[in-house]
């Protein structure tokens, strides 16, 4: 447990593990809780409760996209991946039913003040309820959808909550533990790397031999082809577009009021702050100080900074003596902007309704608007005009491009010769093997190795690999699937049986060292003594740390050894020193132990609630490629 607080943040295991036990999804992540499942298959059961396939490709596509991870990517990252969202869904729905059976709840009040606090959701440091609907609209969430996906989100913190307030760790114990990561030890080290065995190794063909029949599914080959392919792209017809110097000009003077910078306004503002949930009572006492804020201030105009200061409930410009800066009239909600853009410089307004309450406004400047020279803008409109016309031009050539390599299904020649196409080969590429990469693209690989293009040498038809990139090909070769042969790899894998005898000839040089030392022949090439703690462990491998601090340090020097993916490393504890952190980092440590020790205690739980729920996973589901 003494190495947990510092491996944990450490490695890419850490990177793509969701958490150690249970963090709910952001509330703008995965919402399949609230998708009441589906009917299609089901990767696991919870209870009485079904994950759907859909449901987990959602979690398992999203997260992919978050860490950058390839939906086709091999490998034990991504094997690692899909545990780890499946095992957080069934651990949310698990949570969930617990929550709710236990009595814990969330009111409307709760829910709309933890979206107030959300930064997303504020303008100027208030809540926006316009940024709020721009938000569901971009991710096509209905209202009561989200304040659901947020109330299970609330359900699991408080939850989550409670066990890590509710955990103790005994002082003593913790005092303890920040002296075992504040002790340092010095030690020495030596390396014993497999680059210094390569040259004492050698592998013969038969060994080679046996290692290729022994993995011969490691040298399997997917169907490959090679193509020959046209490629029509909106960029290059864009690229031969010409716009003169008049067009542009006269595109300049048709839109002028395009090419004008705005008005823009300064302004300050006290705020009383309102919101729907008010009564009447409280919003007439609103508005009674936002009109005794204003009838002083038209006695003392002076004072607005420091009444702003001491009344405005918009912290942001309250710290500035309610100063807003400059802004647009569209950057401001319409009651607020018709105001401002209605007075003169100097004036005082107000009470002013938005739905963030009462403003006092005070106008502080003018900037009037002003056209933008056109040498400013050419670039842009010459950028803009070439694209409309590239558009067209496009779209009209599409359709032509896609009738004659349908046309003439024999040849792509026509088609390259009319758009003044150069004629591209590939080398051999396979589904999610290609270069360039849009000829992967999945529906062009359908297309390509269908029959009328495998068998028959048919062009595929013209296929979107991208926006405005349309591409048709057809067939020059095919290798079915297939094991690499042995001359192909034979240096792969002599290179790697190399590397492997190499390395246990480190290891064994390693272990005899350490052996030795043990026995009073100390090994030459120590590197100077460095000083380590847990906190503080230099460069040295995890490994390598838990072993130096596992050394007996009532019997100096010691050895220990430990193996490492080079070779072996060897080390030489001379010395041991207690030593102790300052007040606000063992304050930390303690609050890390604390968390430790309550997720500990909520992963117990979390195994209890499964034993009763009876989670069965439905691995056929799983593994389908419903992707």
């Amino acid at each position: 447990m003494l190495e947990a607080i510092r491996e944990r943040a450490q490695g890419w295991i850490a990177r793509i593990i969701l958490g150690l036990i249970i963090l709910s999804f952001a509330i703008w992540g995965v919402d399949w809780y609230f998708q009441g499942g589906g009917r299609e298959a089901a990767v696991a059961t919870v209870g009485g409760t079904e994950i759907s396939q859909r449901d987990f490709y959602d979690a398992l596509k999203q997260q992919r996209e978050a860490l950058g991870i390839k939906p086709d990517q091999a490998g034990e990252i991504d094997k690692t991946l899909r545990k780890q969202v499946l095992d957080q869904m069934i651990n949310v729905s698990l949570l969930t039913d617990a929550a709710l059976s236990n009595g814990f709840a969330m009111s409307e009040a709760q829910i709309k003040a933890f979206l107030a606090g959300i930064e997303i959701f504020q303008d100027k440091g208030q809540f926006s309820r316009e940024r709020l609907e721009a938000f569901l609209r971009n991710r096509g969430l209905s209202e009561a959808r989200f304040m659901d996906m947020v109330r299970q989100d609330m359900l699991l913190r408080q939850l989550q909550f409670a066990y890590g307030e509710g955990t103790l760790v005994p002082a003593s114990g913790a005092e303890r533990f920040t002296r075992l990561l504040a002790q340092q030890r010095e030690v020495s080290e030596i390396g014993y790397d497999r680059r210094l065995f390569l040259d004492l190794v050698r592998i013969d063909d038969e060994a080679v031999e046996a290692e290729y029949n022994a993995r011969r599914q490691d040298y399997a080959l997917p169907p490959q082809l090679r193509l020959q392919y046209l490629v029509l792209s909106m960029d290059a017809i864009k690229s031969r577009i010409e716009v003169t110097e008049a067009t542009a000009r006269q595109h300049y003077e048709a839109n002028l009021a395009r090419y004008q910078e705005p008005e823009s306004r300064r302004a300050s503002h006290i705020l009383i702050k309102t919101d729907k949930a008010m009564d009447d009572a409280a919003r007439q006492a609103a508005r009674a100080q936002a009109e005794r804020l204003l009838q002083e201030l038209r006695k003392t105009p002076a004072r607005f900074a420091e009444l702003a200061g001491q009344h405005s409930a918009d912290p942001g410009s309250a710290a500035r003596g309610g100063d807003l800066g400059a802004f647009t009239r569209e950057m401001m909600v319409k009651p607020f902007a018709d105001a401002v853009f209605e007075m003169k410089t100097g004036e005082i307004r107000g009470p002013v309704e938005t739905d963030f309450g009462y403003h006092i406004i005070r106008l502080d400047g003018i900037s009037p608007g002003r056209q933008i020279a056109f040498g400013a803008v050419r670039d842009e409109i010459v950028d803009e005009l070439k694209s409309q016309e590239a558009a067209r031009k496009f779209a009209e050539a599409a359709e032509r491009f896609s009738n004659l390599v349908y046309e003439q299904p024999e040849t792509l020649e026509p088609a390259a010769k009319e758009f003044g196409l150069k004629l591209e080969e590939s080398g051999w590429i396979a589904r999610g093997q290609a270069q360039p990469a849009f000829l992967g693209h999945p529906r062009l690989m359908d297309a390509a190795f269908a029959d009328e293009a495998l068998n028959k040498r048919q062009n595929t038809e013209a296929i979107e690999v991208a926006p405005n990139l349309l591409v048709a090909a057809r067939v020059l070769e095919h290798r079915p699937a297939g094991i690499r042969p042995l001359a192909e790899v034979a240096g792969e894998i002599r290179l790697r049986l190399t590397v492997r005898e190499a390395t246990k000839k480190a290891v064994e040089a390693g272990k005899q060292a350490l052996e030795a030392a043990r026995n009073g022949t100390v090994p030459s090439g120590l590197s100077a003594p460095m000083r380590i703690s847990r906190l503080r462990p230099l460069n040295l491998p995890p490994a390598a740390v838990k072993a130096i601090f596992h050394a007996d340090a009532a019997r100096l020097p010691a050895w220990v050894g430990v193996e490492t993916e080079e070779g072996y490393r060897l080390y030489r504890v001379t010395g041991v020193s207690e030593e102790t952190l300052p007040p606000e980092q063992a304050e930390l440590v303690r609050r890390d132990l604390q968390r430790l020790t309550a997720q500990e205690e909520l992963r117990a739980y979390l195994e209890s609630l499964k034993g009763r729920a009876k989670v069965k996973i439905h691995q056929e589901a799983l593994e389908q490629k419903a992707e």
